[in-house]
């Protein structure tokens, strides 16, 4: 691994999927990923209080994973609607859900075309942080769920990420550079405000680290070396330092001691 090897793909560019036409990579990103925070994702669906029969809505559906789950939860007499604003990702997500009863679309999180009072329940999962304007996202959400509704929001926050290596200046020269590339980088941070500032109750936030001692694992994840080699580009290290500094990783990782971790949020509110 070396910093000059992201290959052109950059988990910030999730809102310019379609035009970048780069979708083999983002989707085999998503499978990665997904497969390895499956089992958070799961933990979280009982924060929606979903019954059968609710109707569910999930911005950013990517590839379907969660809508097909949450499908199964409200059964054949719910409704789950997914929207995602990539074409090739809905597209990929209603290959994959032949057999499930789900709604897939295009679609703006910025503009949900759907009636106000509409949903039982909304669900975003580390979509936030691609949008422009988040709160405008939020807002939405809150106003197409009914009275009662709850919704649920998963969110990383990337200047929280931790590295274990020696050289700690270029470590947050990396961190700097990866949040930089995320457009809403901070929003795991902002979820709370957010809630309460669209009118939610019973608002919390609950703070979840995404722990890792593989090195292969949290490049998978954030892109360290994408990260590594903006942060060269951009003049905050140099190529050497950038060099010497995965070479420390690497070899912490050989010998048992790497050590990365993320903090992510999860948000939850009720409208009432």
């Amino acid at each position: 691994m070396t910093p000059g090897s992201e290959a052109g793909f950059k988990p910030g560019r999730f809102s310019e999927l379609d035009a970048a036409g780069e979708t083999a990579q983002y989707v085999g990103y998503l499978e990665r990923t997904g497969s390895r925070l499956r089992d958070l994702s799961r933990a979280r669906y009982r924060l929606l209080q979903l019954r059968p029969g609710d109707a569910v809505l999930d911005v950013g559906c990517g590839l379907g994973d969660d809508a097909r789950e949450l499908a199964a939860i409200v059964g054949p007499q719910g409704r789950v609607v997914a929207i995602d604003s990539s074409a090739a990702m809905v597209a990929q997500a209603r290959r994959r859900s032949e057999a499930a009863a789900v709604e897939f679309a295009v679609g703006d999180a910025h503009q949900l075309q759907f009636a106000d009072a509409a949903f039982d329940a909304c669900w975003s999962e580390r979509v936030l942080q691609h949008l422009a304007d988040p709160a405008r996202a939020v807002a939405q959400m809150v106003r197409v769920l009914s009275p009662g509704g709850r919704l649920v929001v998963f969110e990383p926050d990337h200047s929280t990420l931790v590295i274990d290596a020696e050289d700690r200046a270029t470590s947050r020269a990396v961190v700097q550079a990866l949040a930089e590339s995320i457009r809403s980088s901070w929003i795991g941070r902002s979820l709370f405000g957010l809630f309460k500032q669209s009118g939610l109750t019973g608002v919390s936030t609950t703070p979840i680290p995404i722990l890792s001692h593989s090195l292969s694992d949290t490049n998978a994840l954030l892109r360290l070396d994408a990260a590594a080699h903006a942060a060269v580009e951009r003049g905050l290290i140099e190529q050497a330092a950038a060099a010497r500094w995965f070479e420390d990783l690497q070899q912490r990782d050989q010998s048992g001691r790497f050590l990365g971790c993320l903090v992510c949020f999860t948000a939850v509110g009720k409208k009432p």
